[in-house]
């Protein structure tokens, strides 16, 4: 064996493979991997031609650095490089061929058989759809290949949000994998079954697939040892992150170019009421039951070439003019004193209408088999040829002309695709996966600059998620993982696990960059009785997890408000299927309260602070009723509805400029009990607490710490615990 030893991890080499064969925790003498395979790397070649065997392989250490060499056939040979670090190992690898070879990716390294620690209360947390954490995944993954196998990155949908991931026992050991790349190079971070065990690997490449080029890191990859949860390994991976160029802006609070309507003013959010028809009934009903302003993205039915979910898109430049946005729903935006962003396909577009010519010259062609949940079966621009970033930029600057938009907003966008292109003809390397990333930063950053110029204020830009390399470069972010089981979308393929409650989403995304983050927009709610009472947890949780919480019109009528009743798919951009579900006044008032949190006070904690680590606490937890209709035609999840069980009060902590605020909201129609291990805010004596928000606004009392360690809220009770440290 070749051994390397950290503070905390053994690492055991095969040598004559120079295979992964047992990583131990030193501390506890445990073994955490352990594996009989040769395979050392997994190098594809053609494209998915893959190999995994070498002729020849030799080894040299020195010094804590043990470099690794295979000699493959025709010339090709594969590089790596191990380094012993202080809590664990970190990882470079290459592959060079010959001057008529094209190499398309490496994986390395392969840490495999990596074993259950606890059973049942192990956990894998990994950065999918900004957090998605897995129990017991030795049992949760059910066969071959599953888990989170082909992650790409950079990507928000269907990959990984951010470059790591960790697995650990509950209270106990667990490793720690990082790429700490700070330039956006194409990746896969993957965890997932493999020989009855599991495997955890970093894939890379796709880069520059021309004969003679190398495949190559230029960044690490750690393994560490790690005591502690998936909040741990946040914290370690921050330390990282916050010195990337994606934060060099800064914090969100201090920055002098900043959406403060929509981060300090604003109380919720719609998305995908219609664009072009009359909805002002609806828009005045929200803002009267929020009590707050709403920010509405609206539908993509506004364009001349209309919009649609699969009936059609618009072209060139041409197919965009003239804008037909309701009159209506503009005025009573201005009047009410809300804020709106045009649905926009920006990257997506129709080869077949205006300017065809140009458009299927510089579509982005993708691999054939991509490494991915998804199929990417789009038709996109590719950001880097001139031609999509001068139609990115002139066209929204007209848009946001002729309609008078406060924002704009971009779906199926760089947060949901593939960093690849292989079309040699755009002037870029074959696959460009880094340059691709850069190119829609500078789009991005370009389109900001201009609208914003154009109308002398500051014109923010959101997607559909969020990836962290593009959040100095957008303003917010739609998602709806918050809603699970109640939607599907970017958390799709892990719906099974959810339904068990073996899986869950988890902040993770925000509790790192909570302070420089872009704002997000979740919880795909409609506000009817009938969608079930999930949707009060739901509410909370999207709020005190930094979000603002989206009322959906997607792929389902609006609430019945009056006798008039839905509006149908005659003037709606796919089909409808009328459910006659009335607005629920409960429901509302629910969401009220997180509006007027969010507008007041204490709202420039969850806009601008730190997201903290919850106290621990045991609470009650209760099963949910939800009905999930809100989906398109045909898709698996329409019409699922069931229970899941989830706790009946969450609990979030926030700090921000030496102060720290703890929200405690209880999501039940029942009194809830609620006991905490240690002091809300351990540094503080005494806390400021408004018990019943926002009812109990200006009645705020002086309360001990010690007085709060046990509560007893009423129903739908929402407190604020506030306090300066000592």
């Amino acid at each position: 064996m070749i051994t390397l030893e950290s503070r905390s991890l053994r690492l055991e080499l095969d040598e004559s493979s120079g295979a992964v064969r047992r990583v131990t925790d030193r501390k506890n003498n445990l073994c955490l991997a352990e594996s009989s395979s040769s395979e050392a790397f997994v190098l594809e070649l053609e494209e998915n031609e893959f190999t995994s065997g070498y002729k020849a392989f030799s080894w040299r250490e020195s010094c804590g650095v043990l470099e690794l060499k295979w000699e493959l056939e025709d010339d090709l040979e594969v590089h790596a490089q191990v380094k012993v670090e202080q809590e664990g190992f970190s990882f470079t690898a290459s592959a060079q061929g010959g001057p008529d070879k094209r190499l398309h990716s490496l994986e390395y390294p392969l840490i495999d058989g990596i074993r259950s620690i606890s059973g049942e209360n192990d956990f894998v947390a990994h950065p999918f759809a900004t957090g998605f954490l897995v129990k017991n995944p030795m049992e949760s993954f059910p066969e071959e290949g599953s888990g989170f196998r082909y992650m790409p990155y950079p990507e928000g949908f269907s990959g990984a949000t951010m470059q790591f991931f960790t697995y650990y026992a509950e209270g106990g050991p667990g490793l720690y994998f990082a790429a700490y790349d700070g330039e956006c190079h194409q990746k896969w971070l993957n965890f997932y079954k493999h020989n009855g065990c599991l495997r955890a690997s970093q894939i890379f490449g796709y880069e520059d697939v021309a004969p003679g080029k190398a495949v190559s890191t230029q960044w690490s990859f750690v393994m560490q040892s790690i005591m502690g949860d998936w909040y741990e390994a946040c914290d370690r991976y921050r330390e990282w992150a916050l010195k990337q160029k994606w934060c060099s802006r800064g914090k969100v609070k201090d920055r002098e170019d900043k959406p403060v309507w929509l981060l300090e003013e604003t109380g919720a959010a719609t998305f995908g009421i219609n664009g072009m028809h009359d909805r002002s009934k609806w828009l005045k009903k929200y803002r009267q039951a929020v009590g707050a302003p709403i920010f509405h993205v609206t539908g993509p039915d506004w364009s001349r070439v209309p919009q649609t979910y699969g009936y059609g898109i618009p072209g060139g430049y041409e197919d965009w003019f003239p804008t037909c946005f309701s009159k209506e729903n503009l005025e009573t935006c201005r009047e009410q004193g809300d804020h709106f962003a045009p649905f926009e396909f920006d990257f997506l577009i129709a080869p077949d209408k205006g300017d065809s010519e140009n458009i299927r010259k510089n579509l982005q062609k993708w691999p054939a088999k991509p490494k991915s949940c998804d199929k990417y079966q789009f038709n996109m621009l590719c950001p880097i040829c001139g031609y999509t970033h001068d139609l990115h930029v002139e066209r929204d600057r007209r848009v946001v002309k002729e309609s008078g938009a406060d924002a704009m907003y971009y779906d199926i966008s760089a947060n949901n695709i593939l960093k690849t292109c292989m079309d040699p003809s755009h002037g870029h390397p074959v696959g460009a996966g880094k340059e691709m990333s850069e190119a829609y930063r500078k789009i991005y950053r370009d389109t900001r600059d201009a609208l914003s110029q154009d109308n002398g204020k500051y014109v923010p830009l959101g997607t559909e998620m969020i990836n962290e390399i593009f959040q100095d470069v957008l303003d917010f972010y739609q998602a709806r993982a918050f809603a699970q089981p109640c939607t599907s979308f970017e958390s799709w393929p892990y719906r099974p696990l959810t339904h068990a409650n073996r899986a869950w989403i988890i902040p993770m995304f925000h509790y790192v960059y909570s302070e420089y983050a872009p704002q997000r927009l979740d919880g795909w709610g409609k506000i009817v009785a009938e969608g079930g009472d999930l949707i009060y947890h739901t509410i909370a949780k999207t709020y005190l997890w930094g979000a603002l919480f989206e009322i959906n019109s997607e792929y389902s009528p609006m609430e019945v408000i009056d006798e008039e009743g839905e509006n149908s798919s005659d003037e709606h951009y796919c089909k409808l299927v009328s459910r006659g579900f009335r607005f629920d006044e409960d429901i509302a008032a629910y969401l009220a309260k997180f509006a007027a949190l969010r507008v007041g006070e204490y709202g420039k904690f969850l806009a601008y602070g730190r997201m903290l680590r919850p106290c621990e606490m045991e609470c009650r937890s209760i099963y949910r009723t939800y009905f999930h209709y809100n989906q398109g035609e045909g898709a698996s999840e329409q019409n699922s509805r069931g229970v899941i069980l989830r706790e009946s009060v969450i609990v979030q902590p926030y700090s921000l400029d030496g102060e720290t605020a703890v929200f405690i909201a209880n999501t039940t129609a029942f009194r809830e009990k609620v006991r905490f291990e240690k002091p809300l805010i351990p540094n503080a004596k005494t806390y400021r607490v408004c018990r019943d928000y926002p009812a109990g606004k200006g009645s705020e009392e002086q309360v001990d710490a010690a007085q709060l360690l046990e509560l007893e809220l009423e129903p739908y009770q929402l407190m604020v615990v506030h306090a300066a440290c000592e």
